[in-house]
Protein backbone atom coordinates (compact mmCIF):
# COMPACT_ATOMS: atom_id res chain seq x y z
CA UNK A 1 0.00 0.00 0.00
CA UNK A 2 1.26 3.58 -0.71
CA UNK A 3 2.33 6.25 1.72
CA UNK A 4 0.90 7.52 5.00
CA UNK A 5 1.30 10.73 7.00
CA UNK A 6 1.65 10.47 10.78
CA UNK A 7 1.82 13.76 12.71
CA UNK A 8 2.78 14.19 16.34
CA UNK A 9 4.46 16.48 18.84
CA UNK A 10 6.30 13.52 20.40
CA UNK A 11 6.95 15.35 23.70
CA UNK A 12 8.41 12.76 24.36
CA UNK A 13 8.29 9.91 21.83
CA UNK A 14 6.77 7.01 23.81
CA UNK A 15 5.81 3.36 23.42
CA UNK A 16 2.34 4.30 22.14
CA UNK A 17 3.86 6.33 19.30
CA UNK A 18 6.28 3.52 18.53
CA UNK A 19 3.48 0.95 18.43
CA UNK A 20 1.33 3.09 16.12
CA UNK A 21 4.21 3.80 13.71
CA UNK A 22 5.32 0.16 13.62
CA UNK A 23 1.76 -0.85 12.68
CA UNK A 24 1.84 1.74 9.88
CA UNK A 25 5.24 0.47 8.72
CA UNK A 26 3.70 -3.00 8.32
CA UNK A 27 0.78 -1.67 6.27
CA UNK A 28 2.34 1.09 4.13
CA UNK A 29 5.39 1.24 1.88
CA UNK A 30 6.42 4.63 3.26
CA UNK A 31 5.61 6.37 6.53
CA UNK A 32 6.03 10.16 6.58
CA UNK A 33 6.47 11.24 10.20
CA UNK A 34 5.89 14.92 10.87
CA UNK A 35 7.25 16.37 14.10
CA UNK A 36 5.06 19.36 14.90
CA UNK A 37 4.90 21.98 17.58
CA UNK A 38 6.20 25.39 18.49
CA UNK A 39 9.72 26.45 17.54
CA UNK A 40 10.67 27.37 21.12
CA UNK A 41 10.75 24.85 23.95
CA UNK A 42 8.39 25.52 26.84
CA UNK A 43 6.86 23.66 29.79
CA UNK A 44 4.40 21.81 27.54
CA UNK A 45 7.00 21.18 24.80
CA UNK A 46 10.34 20.64 26.57
CA UNK A 47 12.14 18.72 23.82
CA UNK A 48 13.71 20.32 20.74
CA UNK A 49 13.00 19.17 17.20
CA UNK A 50 16.51 17.64 17.07
CA UNK A 51 15.98 15.70 20.31
CA UNK A 52 12.62 14.35 19.14
CA UNK A 53 14.08 13.33 15.76
CA UNK A 54 16.86 11.50 17.61
CA UNK A 55 14.26 9.78 19.85
CA UNK A 56 12.31 8.51 16.85
CA UNK A 57 15.35 7.39 14.85
CA UNK A 58 16.77 5.53 17.85
CA UNK A 59 13.49 3.67 18.41
CA UNK A 60 12.44 2.42 14.96
CA UNK A 61 14.10 -0.64 13.45
CA UNK A 62 12.45 -0.67 10.01
CA UNK A 63 13.72 2.14 7.79
CA UNK A 64 10.67 2.74 5.56
CA UNK A 65 10.05 6.17 7.07
CA UNK A 66 11.13 9.78 6.64
CA UNK A 67 11.00 12.43 9.33
CA UNK A 68 9.93 16.00 8.60
CA UNK A 69 9.97 19.01 10.89
CA UNK A 70 6.90 21.26 10.71
CA UNK A 71 6.73 24.17 13.13
CA UNK A 72 3.34 25.62 13.99
CA UNK A 73 2.08 28.38 11.72
CA UNK A 74 -0.82 30.78 12.24
CA UNK A 75 -3.03 29.19 9.57
CA UNK A 76 -4.39 25.64 9.48
CA UNK A 77 -4.72 25.78 5.67
CA UNK A 78 -1.16 27.07 5.23
CA UNK A 79 0.16 24.36 7.56
CA UNK A 80 -1.59 21.59 5.61
CA UNK A 81 -0.53 23.05 2.22
CA UNK A 82 3.09 23.21 3.33
CA UNK A 83 3.00 19.54 4.28
CA UNK A 84 1.35 18.66 0.96
CA UNK A 85 4.21 20.40 -0.89
CA UNK A 86 6.93 18.62 1.11
CA UNK A 87 5.75 15.03 0.74
CA UNK A 88 3.42 12.65 -1.03
CA UNK A 89 0.98 10.48 0.90
CA UNK A 90 -2.35 8.77 0.38
CA UNK A 91 -3.85 8.91 3.85
CA UNK A 92 -3.40 10.78 7.13
CA UNK A 93 -3.33 8.83 10.38
CA UNK A 94 -3.70 10.91 13.52
CA UNK A 95 -5.10 10.97 17.02
CA UNK A 96 -5.33 14.76 16.89
CA UNK A 97 -8.70 16.42 16.25
CA UNK A 98 -6.82 19.49 14.98
CA UNK A 99 -4.82 17.49 12.38
CA UNK A 100 -8.03 15.69 11.32
CA UNK A 101 -9.68 19.07 10.77
CA UNK A 102 -6.69 20.38 8.76
CA UNK A 103 -6.82 17.46 6.30
CA UNK A 104 -10.54 16.60 6.37
CA UNK A 105 -11.27 17.98 2.89
CA UNK A 106 -7.88 17.08 1.40
CA UNK A 107 -7.07 13.42 2.17
CA UNK A 108 -8.70 10.46 3.90
CA UNK A 109 -8.04 10.64 7.65
CA UNK A 110 -7.92 7.59 9.95
CA UNK A 111 -7.26 7.02 13.63
CA UNK A 112 -4.03 5.27 14.62
CA UNK A 113 -3.77 1.91 16.32
CA UNK A 114 -2.70 3.32 19.69
CA UNK A 115 -1.44 1.15 22.50
CA UNK A 116 -3.24 1.79 25.79
CA UNK A 117 -3.78 5.49 25.11
CA UNK A 118 -4.42 6.42 28.75
CA UNK A 119 -1.17 4.78 29.85
CA UNK A 120 1.02 5.97 26.98
CA UNK A 121 0.26 9.66 27.01
CA UNK A 122 2.96 12.34 26.65
CA UNK A 123 1.21 14.79 28.99
CA UNK A 124 1.13 12.10 31.68
CA UNK A 125 4.77 11.19 31.05
CA UNK A 126 5.90 14.82 31.37
CA UNK A 127 3.91 15.13 34.62
CA UNK A 128 5.62 12.01 36.01
CA UNK A 129 9.02 13.43 35.01
CA UNK A 130 8.33 16.75 36.77
CA UNK A 131 7.25 14.91 39.94
CA UNK A 132 10.31 12.66 39.91
CA UNK A 133 8.11 9.56 39.58
CA UNK A 134 8.95 6.53 37.40
CA UNK A 135 8.37 7.23 33.68
CA UNK A 136 11.13 5.31 31.92
CA UNK A 137 8.99 2.19 31.39
CA UNK A 138 6.62 4.25 29.19
CA UNK A 139 9.23 5.12 26.54
CA UNK A 140 11.62 3.02 24.45
CA UNK A 141 14.88 2.37 26.32
CA UNK A 142 16.84 4.49 23.82
CA UNK A 143 14.50 7.44 24.46
CA UNK A 144 14.98 7.18 28.23
CA UNK A 145 18.75 7.29 27.63
CA UNK A 146 18.43 10.39 25.43
CA UNK A 147 16.25 12.19 27.98
CA UNK A 148 18.55 11.29 30.88
CA UNK A 149 21.63 12.52 29.01
CA UNK A 150 19.79 15.75 28.09
CA UNK A 151 18.87 16.42 31.74
CA UNK A 152 22.47 15.78 32.89
CA UNK A 153 23.69 18.52 30.53
CA UNK A 154 21.45 21.15 32.18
Amino acid sequence: MGAVLFVGRFQPFHNGHKHAIEKLQEKYEKVNIVIGGPKQADRKNPFSFAARRKMIKSSLKKKNYRIFIMPDVNSDAKWAKTIMKKMKFDVVVTGSAWVRRCFADIKPVKRPDFLERQKYNATRIRRLMRRGEPWQYLVPRSVATIIKSKSKKR
